[in-house]
């Protein structure tokens, strides 16, 4: 396996962790925006299935969509399957969450159910990654 690979899917855990962190710190704010929280549930998400494409040296488009991510990670992580659903849910916060035209505000709950999420498939694309 290509050492830049490793290094690369490495950079992309940390960068999905920082998400995790200011999700988690957004979340203590009193009144904390429950919109930035769930933007940076979902790229960590996405961040973490780079990390398992890269670490397994397997191209992917630049894209936010979860559930195309998720197609080709299932190989290497077969149990993210049972979290389809959940990704379909949070997939939607890494743009139209974004841009005034299309925003709402998702209620507390939201924000605290996209973060248990994130930290699940970060959680579990660290063990798979460290494992091999």
């Amino acid at each position: 396996m290509n050492s830049n690979h490793i290094d690369l899917a490495f950079q992309w855990l940390k960068k999905a962790d920082n998400d995790i962190v200011t999700a988690k710190q957004t979340l203590l704010l009193d009144g904390g925006p429950t919109d930035t929280v769930c933007f940076h549930a979902q790229q960590a998400v996405e961040k973490a299935m780079k990390a398992l494409l890269t670490f397994n040296e397997i191209s992917f488009p630049r894209i936010h969509d979860l559930l195309r991510l998720l197609e080709l990670a299932l190989q290497f992580l077969p149990e993210l399957e049972k979290m389809r659903t959940e990704l379909a849910e949070i997939s939607n916060y890494a743009v139209e969450i974004r841009y005034p035209d299309d925003w709402f505000e998702p209620s507390r709950d939201d924000a605290l159910q996209a973060l248990e999420i994130a930290k699940k498939i970060v959680k579990s694309v660290k063990q798979k990654i460290q494992n091999n």
